[in-house]
């Protein structure tokens, strides 16, 4: 839900489905590009010096080998640019998509440390609305939202399709305006 502040600041807000997301998020499955990119990346450093990587990360580059056939990495870019052209044109008719940066306020450092699949969900977690936007080649800016006085802050991610860097800043810059004159 958008602050309450744009609304009154003249902001029309509107909701769509939008099925193209949910496609763009499918395609995070099996690790995605970034799984398998990793993993090629890494490989030789990983053998060589893996003591290096903090075991966390390791672990996730690790996962990444396999996973995909070079036909299924290429099928995998073949429905991305699909799933693009279906976010550009569902999202063309709008200024900018507000959504949370992050689906939860971050974790403790605590919390993370309790076991490399906690570290692994958390990451995983956190990572996915930006991941969605990346995903569909779009742009975007985060805008601290929080009330002054707030336990953790958190973010508003002004974001839009490739290529519209321009409108989205300027939506941004105006949204940030907004939020401003609310806490004074």
């Amino acid at each position: 839900r958008p602050p309450p502040a744009l609304p009154a600041a003249g902001a029309r807000i509107s909701t769509a489905d939008a099925p193209c997301l949910d496609a763009a998020h499918a395609l995070f499955a099996g690790g995605g590009f970034a799984g398998a990119e990793a993993a090629q990346i890494h490989r030789a450093l990983l053998k060589t010096k893996r003591e290096l990587y903090d075991p966390n990360v390791a672990k996730r580059i690790e996962a990444g080998e396999g996973f995909f056939s070079g036909a299924d990495y290429v099928q995998l870019g073949l429905d991305r640019r699909a799933v693009i052209g279906e976010a550009a044109e569902l999202l063309s008719q709008y200024d900018a998509v507000l959504l949370p940066t992050t689906p939860s306020v971050a974790p403790t450092i605590e919390e993370v440390s309790v076991s490399g699949d906690e570290y692994a969900r958390w990451n995983l977690r956190m990572l996915r609305n930006p991941g969605l936007i990346n995903m569909i080649d779009g742009c975007a800016v985060s805008l601290p939202c929080h009330s002054p006085g707030e336990e953790a802050p958190i973010g508003l991610m002004v974001a839009g399709v490739g290529g519209s860097d321009r409108r989205v800043l300027a939506v941004a810059r105006a949204i940030e305006e907004s939020l401003a004159a609310r806490a004074e």
